[in-house]
């Protein structure tokens, strides 16, 4: 196991991006779930997404929204 500074300060940026990528995840299937439910054509929502509608509907099926 690596030590020192550079070790400590890549781990630690590395748990937050790590922590942000999982937030934006979260974001976007909420705010995918809401557009669908809201009306919007999957096929729409999933180009935004830049998802295929296959992929989207997989996502939102699973209710992939983890923590």
């Amino acid at each position: 196991m690596h030590s020192g500074t550079t070790a400590e300060v890549a781990r630690t940026l590395l748990e937050h991006l790590s922590r942000s990528a999982a937030l934006i995840g979260q974001a976007l299937v909420h705010t995918a779930t809401g557009a669908v439910v809201a009306g919007v054509a999957l096929e729409e929502v999933a180009a935004w997404s830049r998802l295929s509608a296959q992929e989207l509907a997989e996502v939102l099926a699973a209710g992939e929204v983890g923590d």
